[in-house]
């Protein structure tokens, strides 16, 4: 009896995990993608498109997104967007890794 109570305990425990670390919808942690800039950077709609696009390719429904523009696409620039997110509102951390437009997402 004690056996299958214990291992019933670490099945929660991993269900847990999996819930709670997952990093947001789609539940796979941070994302990477890439989009065409311009050495003028790149338009505020144009990165809610391929962040919405990103999203709904790893399993998330997104309603709606926001992004700023950015005007300099480069190793370390940073940009928030919001959105709703399968039903939540999120925030979501654009990181560029490069000039190319190579980037990183972190939803919180």
């Amino acid at each position: 009896m004690s056996l299958v109570l214990s291992s019933l305990a670490l099945l929660g425990v991993i269900v847990l995990l999996v819930l709670f670390v997952g990093g947001g919808p789609g539940g796979g942690g941070p994302l990477t993608g890439k989009l065409t800039t311009t050495t003028a950077g790149v338009r505020g709609a144009d990165l809610e498109d391929s962040v919405t696009n990103r999203i709904t390719d790893d399993g998330g429904d997104v309603e709606t997104m926001r992004c700023p523009d950015v005007a300099s696409v480069v190793q370390g620039a940073v940009a928030v967007c919001h959105g709703s997110i399968s039903g939540d509102d999120w925030a979501v951390i654009v990181y560029f890794e490069d000039a190319h437009g190579h980037y990183t997402l972190d939803l919180l």
